[in-house]
């Protein structure tokens, strides 16, 4: 049985059509084919509560192919060094920036899930759906907000708040990618959306 539950908590986490969003492309100007999204993760307390975070995004339509090209995720996962912690790139290594490189149309984060632990009692769960909107354009740049998420709520309560945290950003984007001109980026941070029966709360 503890097989067959590791070997569902692999499939779930393999994502065999998700790519991540760890990293920004070399190079990106106005000519390219595609856009980018933009935007970060901020975790809320002092330790995470679990060891693998996936946030899942995609086109809003399209043909299959489409949709399996430009479908991900972004993924972070606890650090080890001195139990469990956050590995982000600021702020207490609580905020993850992350780049989304897709083409042009309509797309949306639509649900996230969580591994509790690593190891063959790790128990995969995932939340209600709902829609946080964003457009990609070609050439262009959209910083689509800060996600801050929170791990722990009362019921009923929002577990993730969208709000644009723009000045602050940037500049660490420039810092991490210096390749790219991310002060071009339009803050386009999404303000509406389905909250996903009260889990989403836009600021």
């Amino acid at each position: 049985m503890k097989t067959l539950y590791l070997l569902l908590a692999l499939l779930l986490l393999a994502g065999c059509n998700s790519s991540s969003t760890a990293t920004a492309p070399q190079s990106f100007s106005s000519s390219s084919e595609k856009g980018l999204a933009i935007g970060t993760i901020t975790f809320e307390g002092d330790t995470p509560a679990n060891d693998i975070y996936r946030f899942f995004y995609g086109p809003a339509s399209g043909d299959k192919k489409f949709i399996k090209r430009n479908s991900g995720k972004v993924m972070m996962q606890s650090g080890r060094d001195n139990g469990r912690q956050f590995e982000g790139d600021f702020n207490n290594r609580k905020t993850f920036l992350f780049v989304i490189e897709a083409e042009p149309g309509n797309y949306a984060f639509t649900h996230y899930n969580y591994l509790d632990h690593i190891g063959p009692t790790g128990m995969v769960s995932t939340s209600r759906k709902f829609a946080i909107p964003f457009e990609v354009k070609k050439g262009e740049i959209a910083y689509i907000g800060e996600f801050t998420y929170k791990d722990k709520v009362d019921h009923g309560s929002p577990k993730m708040f969208i709000s644009s945290a723009y000045s602050r950003d940037i500049p660490e984007f420039s810092r991490k990618f210096p390749g790219i001109r991310w002060q071009d980026a339009a803050d386009k941070t999404v303000k509406s959306g389905d909250k996903g029966g009260g889990i989403i709360e836009f600021l």
